[in-house]
């Protein structure tokens, strides 16, 4: 997993904070594109959104019901992605 699968992981669970609602691939893939936006070093090409979003379904990190949401194991990587990037800085 690298900075944008964990980036993906945090906008499912953002959403779900702020609107207590499960988030659409329209609005999941118009959010990470919104976040990237600046990012110089990455290409089209390099983000494939699809693909990230659907390793990260097949390795049980999110699940589709009626949206986008973390698994257990997705909550697990977020919160110990954020505390490892706490740990660097």
């Amino acid at each position: 997993m690298d900075k944008f699968d964990h980036m993906i992981l945090d906008i499912i669970q953002s959403y779900k904070k702020q609107f207590q609602s499960h988030i659409k691939l329209s609005l999941l893939e118009e959010q990470f594109w919104k976040r990237i936006e600046q990012e110089e070093t990455l290409s089209i090409g390099k983000a494939r959104i699809g693909e990230r979003i659907t390793k990260l379904y097949l390795e049980a990190y999110i699940q589709n019901k009626e949206g986008y949401m973390l698994t257990k194991k997705g909550r697990e990587q977020l919160r110990h992605s954020k505390q490892h990037a706490v740990h660097i800085a």
